[in-house]
């Protein structure tokens, strides 16, 4: 309540500078996928001159506060009045229904399921959602509902302010738009692998590492640790024994699937590029190996295996 005889306040020439406010961190985050995708309604619907402004006050740091959680941003901007303005956009969330729709989609490919298992959005993920009639980042209009205490209906500059933060932190986690949407990603991680870990789903994952074992009794064959010391190194039990087919794969390379991307970010060659090559060439050579070894035995009315088996999927 404005107290009597006290002048109404007015407007500063320049927004009233906030000490330590929420800023943009990248001086280009429109250019990552995500971000492009998310500011495509605003680009759309906001004035040109809000827009510019929004994205100067987020540059300045003019947001007091950013909090995002199920279905909201919500942001408090400061402008050249004294008292800030709260700047709300809110998107539809997805019911339980929806999201085992989608957890569904994702693990019926291997690659969505390899992305999200790894914790990561490629930039096709809208290819999983709209065959269930469903999308991830808004495109229309109703898609984003804006609310601002300034007055101004629709798209205004702390809104579009707000709207450019949030663009800011999709370009550095674009799994942020899940989280807006009501799934957050440790949720959706957890019920993929409880699906693909059911044996009863179609969408169970096949077992693409080998685990070798032992026929029954190796063990009690080979004794304990502290007797066998000496001659630990030396395999004294019959290799043969062990169950290890060399074959192509159910699926390729999956050891490398299992290990994700490469950590080493920037590199200046594809590490995992390079890897499934080295595993092509080396199970390629032990296929080859093995079928010089093996006794040909079309004699026996048996098919002979042809030179092409070589270039099977990689063993390793």
């Amino acid at each position: 309540m404005r107290l009597p005889g006290r002048p109404e306040p007015q407007p500063t020439k320049n927004p009233r500078k906030v000490r330590g406010g929420v800023r943009l961190a990248r001086d280009r985050a429109s250019d990552a996928w995500a971000a492009q995708r998310w500011l495509r309604v605003m680009e759309q619907h906001a004035e040109p001159a809000d827009q510019l402004e929004g994205l100067e006050y987020a540059r300045l740091g003019q947001t007091r506060r950013l909090d995002h959680g199920s279905g909201f941003v919500e942001g408090l901007v400061q402008g050249r009045m004294p008292r800030a303005y709260q700047a709300r956009l809110t998107v539809t969330t997805f019911v339980d229904e929806q999201i085992n729709s989608v957890v569904g989609a994702m693990a019926d490919s291997a690659v969505y399921a390899a992305k999200l298992l790894s914790r990561e959005l490629p930039p096709n993920v809208e290819d999983v959602f709209g065959p269930i009639g469903l999308k991830l980042f808004p495109s229309v209009a109703d898609d984003i509902k804006v609310s601002c205490t300034c007055g101004h209906t629709g798209w205004c500059k702390h809104a579009c302010c707000v709207a450019q933060l949030v663009a800011d932190r999709l370009a550095g986690d674009p799994t942020l738009i899940l989280a807006l949407r009501g799934v957050p990603m440790d949720e959706l991680v957890e019920r993929l692998r409880q699906l693909r870990a059911r044996p009863d789903s179609v969408h169970a994952s096949p077992l693409p590492v080998y685990n070798p074992h032992a026929p029954r009794g190796a063990a009690e064959l080979a004794g304990s640790l502290q007797e066998s010391i000496g001659t630990f190194w030396e395999g004294e039990g019959d290799v043969g024994l062990m169950d290890l087919p060399i074959e192509p794969p159910a699926v390729s390379h999956p050891l490398l699937r299992r290990l994700g991307p490469s950590p080493f970010q920037g590199a200046s060659f594809p590490l995992v590029g390079l890897l499934a090559t080295c595993c092509e060439v080396i199970s390629s050579e032990a296929i080859r190996q093995r079928l010089l070894t093996e006794p040909d035995t079309s004699a026996n009315g048996d098919a002979t295996v042809s030179d092409d088996a070589t270039s099977d999927e990689s063993a390793v």
